[in-house]
């Protein structure tokens, strides 16, 4: 893994804002901001556009035996975001979509339910990005199911996605004042990652540049 401090620096979420699931089928929706009436910020990338699935997997055993997921959608579209700490800078997202015609459809008129978002990397390296699959409390510390997500491609704008999610606990932030309620934040899971932390699923992506959006 990359440095991920410049993204801790600079990207701060609440855990509990996220919906369950950033790669089996839920979205991750509190990391831009789509809602703006200007136009989101360019991105240096050439991978924007739309992809048809060659390989979708889950780990059958835990972190191991990678077999085909069932009823897995045949397209991903990736695009930009807004993103919600610096309204001058774009994400990269990914949602999941059947069609052409149906993946620029829900990029135009969902473009906040993505399934994946990278946010630091380059086309020629890798890109990376993060994103909670669930979180609750275990006593006082917050157990939370971490996913790190990284991109490549091949000149032929071929993209892989190797997602590893892992569980984490630390301690949660104190209530704040009149509150009773603790704070879990995405800052503190990613932190808590260590070579420790028990993995529980991971996934493979594997898709064909089709079009662009």
């Amino acid at each position: 893994m990359t440095d991920r401090h410049a993204y801790l620096t600079n990207i701060l979420f609440i855990a509990t804002c996220l919906a369950v699931g950033c790669t089996s089928g839920g979205n991750l929706g509190c990391g831009s901001d789509s809602s703006s009436s200007t136009s989101t910020p360019s991105l240096d990338t050439q991978l924007l556009g739309i992809y048809g699935l060659d390989t979708y997997q889950k780990s059958e055993d835990s972190c191991d035996n990678l077999v085909d997921v069932e009823g897995a959608p045949s397209r991903l579209a990736l695009y930009t975001v807004r993103a919600t700490d610096d309204p001058n800078k774009a994400v990269m997202v990914g949602q999941f979509c059947g069609s052409a015609l149906d993946c620029r459809r829900r990029v135009e008129d969902f473009p906040q339910l993505f399934s994946y978002t990278f946010l630091q990397g380059s086309d020629a390296s890798e890109w990376q990005g993060w994103g909670i699959a669930s979180q609750g409390m275990a006593g006082d510390e917050c157990l939370v199911e971490v996913q790190t997500h990284v991109l490549t491609s091949d000149a032929n704008r071929a993209i892989r996605i190797d997602t590893k999610q892992v569980e984490t606990r630390y301690d949660s932030s104190e209530p704040a004042p009149g509150s009773n309620e603790v704070t879990c934040t995405i800052r503190e899971a990613i932190a808590a990652i260590s070579s420790d932390s028990p993995c529980t699923v991971q996934f493979l992506l594997e898709a064909t540049f089709e079009a662009d959006l």
